[in-house]
């Protein structure tokens, strides 16, 4: 009798445990939220109000603007679609970069990879989001948007009087050249291929740090972490970089906070 009880309790509570798995692992949409008023949406930190971008954007596209460089091969605009989980923590998971019908809101694939590649960049460097919630509790939100994308340009005809003054030892999240490492993405790919150490563990970490006026690198420290070891060697990589190309604001050079995602395969 107390055998069959104890197996009685066992499969109870190994019901309860894949019922909750299966509730975390649920990925709420739009729709989702638009049916049930207990669902709130995620929502990316204004940043930067003053960037001189028009107001229309969203956070996440201003983000995106700042950030993007456009690969030699791209057009001046590229219509993008892009989809990531939030995930309970802030992070984003699952992202995917295609091409985009702006008329028909439709996907498609026809995308440079550099685009492709690029667009990506400039998503897994973002910081956490607030997640999405639903009675109160995180959860998983599956985020989706067309956008055109294209790099900031600034208004030739922006009125001088109206320039903020520059503090020299303020650091900087977004500017308007934002800080690049010599020869651009590409060679920073190689740079880190070239030098990362081979190890055993395997995944990816973010390691963020300030691009100092003189190009230098400065406060290395990791936002995302994996493990010890590869969160160590992130590090490594930072303070043995060269120089970098510093980032600007209205013409003059700043400090600016970089983060960088580093994957070990």
């Amino acid at each position: 009798m107390n055998m069959k009880r104890f197996f009685l309790i066992t499969l109870v509570c190994l019901f309860v445990v894949a019922a909750d798995v299966q509730a975390q692992g649920k990925i709420y949409t739009y729709e989702d939220a638009n049916k049930d008023a207990s669902i709130t949406r995620p929502e990316f930190a204004k940043e930067n109000e003053s960037s001189g971008l028009v107001m229309t954007m969203s956070p996440v596209e201003r983000w995106l603007v700042h950030h993007y460089r456009k690969p030699a091969d791209a057009k001046k605009y590229e219509n993008v679609f892009i989809s990531f989980v939030v995930e309970p923590n802030g992070t984003l998971s699952n992202i995917q970069v295609q091409g985009s019908d702006v008329q028909t809101k439709t996907k498609t694939t026809k995308l440079l990879p550099s685009v492709n590649r690029e667009v990506t960049r400039v998503i897994r460097a973002m910081h956490k989001w607030t997640p999405a919630k639903k009675n109160g509790k995180a959860i998983r939100y599956r985020y989706e948007f067309n956008f055109k994308i294209h790099e900031f340009e600034l208004d030739p005809n922006e009125d001088a009087e109206q320039a903020e003054e520059i503090d020299p030892n303020h650091v900087y999240e977004i500017v308007e050249e934002m800080p690049e490492f010599p020869g651009g993405i590409e060679a920073l790919f190689k740079w880190l291929s070239d030098n990362i150490k081979p190890h055993e563990e395997i995944g990816r970490c973010v390691v963020e740090f300030i691009v100092e006026k003189d190009g230098s690198l400065s406060n290395p420290k990791i936002s995302k972490s994996k493990t010890p070891k590869l969160d160590a060697e992130a590090i490594r990589l930072v303070k043995a970089m060269p120089k970098w190309k510093p980032g600007k604001e209205k013409g003059k050079t700043v400090r600016v906070r970089y983060s960088l995602p580093i994957a070990f395969k």
